[in-house]
């Protein structure tokens, strides 16, 4: 006779000894499904893999368009070093240009006030220094008496181009046996003579 158990497989009747039957359960090992597993193992090394090259292929690109940046910034370097010193060179010609154009408005002027100072300059007077600076006049000099001062200081004034005169000291002196008088004299120089009005 063929035995066929209706029973689930976990619990089985057992019939015995005295006692009365129950269900006692049957202890199953487990069965590891080796293809599964082997294939569930075999698609995440795949998602892992692929995961690992696309993120490679990532990092590689963003590598590369770092170092295309880096090159960038140190051509841009090189540029901005060229353009700083290309101003710095603009600037100093800029200067240059204007000190040299200065130089040579005041040579004219200077040239100016010379002719006028010495038209101006009465007999037996001479100067022992002058400082010409902007349009401010310093003059050091000596003459034989106080009035060939007085005459040196009318003779800028009827020039015109002489103003603001004034005779800062006049010291009686005595030079190789002689009496003279020194002086100092300040005043302004303009190259154009103002127009009277009238």
């Amino acid at each position: 006779m063929i035995k066929v158990n209706l029973l689930s497989p976990e619990k089985k009747e057992v019939t015995g000894g005295g006692e009365a039957p129950g269900l006692i359960e049957e202890e199953r090992t487990p069965q590891l499904n080796i293809p599964v597993l082997v294939s569930a193992l075999a698609i995440t090394l795949g998602i892992i893999g692929s995961l690992y090259f696309i993120q490679s292929g990532r990092i590689a690109s963003r590598e590369r368009t770092l170092a295309e940046r880096k090159a960038r910034k140190v051509e841009l370097d090189g540029v901005l070093k060229t353009l700083d010193q290309l101003e710095k060179t603009k600037k100093d010609l800029e200067q240059k240009v204007r000190i040299i154009s200065e130089l040579k408005n005041n040579q004219n002027v200077a040239v100016l006030m010379m002719d006028q100072l010495s038209r101006a300059l009465p007999d037996w007077v001479w100067l022992t220094r002058l400082n010409f600076n902007g349009n401010a006049l310093d003059i050091d000099g000596n003459a034989l008496s106080n009035n060939l001062i007085a005459d040196l200081i009318n003779n800028l004034q009827s020039t015109n181009h002489f103003f603001n005169i004034e005779l800062k000291t006049s010291i009686k002196a005595k030079q190789a046996g002689l009496d003279i008088f020194k002086f100092k004299i300040a005043c302004r120089f303009r190259k154009e003579i103002p127009q009277k009005a009238g």
